[in-house]
């Protein structure tokens, strides 16, 4: 790592409650789809880097799912995972739902992170969805949170005001090395990226009690060229369910949900890799693996 002199660099904690637009913010931070999204809980489920850089300085926004009140082992690990992120940040920001409401979920985030040492600034998001009135009123609910040094409201779906967040965001950035190369948006490894793509074409398209009993991991992949000398991607999934009615749902009437979902992934991952995927799914019943600490291991939930 090469430090320049005045180059800033960075980890910005992005913390909030489940399906308030962390991901959709880093996205349109990045300008591209980096980690996955969906209206579903617990869509993120793992720490990752996205990288953001310039000139004058490099941005480490660390993704991490979102902050609730855990129902089994792997929600007590999803949080685990919230507590590690926070405490490893230079700044902590967090992310809120003004058209949802500031509530008691929010609240307990505050009171987790108020006596940090870090500097914490404080996202509204969604705010093109509400009146200023609307966002009045919530901020008002703020009153006794003095610790934030900022308070922002931004759309991260639209962008909307997200340039000045990243601006002010930047000044609070300690001097230091660039961590990861110029050319760098994430250290997500590939594998892992091709399961979340799986698991969010998943979440797309089945009922919403389902994603959570679902996990996905990537069994084997490998790269080979065909006859006319074409880069191909062959690509082997498991998908893990807790019980055999989510194995009948996943895979649908006559296989339609699992070849939907399939397809979906494999035109995603095709348009990554800029070639021909070739890619297959299979369900595989995993009794009560939510719940249990060996299973959690193993798919990675440390």
């Amino acid at each position: 790592m090469i430090k320049k002199k005045g180059f800033k660099s960075g980890f910005v904690g992005l913390i909030g409650r489940t399906n308030v637009g962390k991901s959709t913010l880093i996205n349109k931070i990045l300008g591209k789809k980096v980690v996955i999204t969906s209206d579903k809980a617990q869509t993120t489920r793992n720490r990752i880097n996205c990288i953001l850089n310039t000139k004058d300085y490099q941005m480490i926004f660390t993704d991490c799912p979102g902050f609730f009140k855990p129902r089994n082992l792997l929600g007590e690990k999803l949080n685990n995972i919230v507590l590690s992120v926070i405490d490893d940040s230079d700044v902590i920001t967090v992310v809120v739902d003004v058209a949802g409401g500031i509530g008691s979920g929010d609240f307990y985030i505050f009171e987790h992170i108020k006596n940090k040492p870090q500097p914490k600034s404080l996202l509204l998001n969604k705010i093109d969805l509400v009146s200023k009135k609307k966002i009045k009123k919530e901020k008002e609910k703020l009153a006794g949170y003095n610790f934030f040094s900022c308070i922002y409201e931004v759309s991260a779906k639209t962008g909307q005001s997200v340039d000045k967040f990243l601006k002010t965001l930047a000044g609070s950035l300690p001097e230091g090395p660039r961590y990861y190369g110029k050319d760098t948006i994430t250290d997500q490894p590939t594998e892992e990226m091709v399961s979340e793509i799986v698991r969010e074409k998943l979440y797309e398209n089945l009922y919403d009690e389902i994603p959570h009993s679902i996990n996905v991991r990537v069994e084997s992949f490998s790269e080979s060229t065909t006859g006319d000398g074409k880069k191909l991607v062959s690509i082997r999934c498991c998908i893990y369910a807790e019980r055999e009615s989510q194995k009948a749902i996943i895979i649908g009437k006559s296989g339609s949900m699992l070849k939907k979902a399939g397809r979906q992934s494999r035109l995603e991952l095709e348009n990554i890799f800029g070639c021909k995927v070739f890619l297959e799914l299979w369900v595989k019943i995993e009794k009560n693996w939510t719940r249990k600490k060996l299973l959690l291991d193993r798919f990675g939930y440390m």
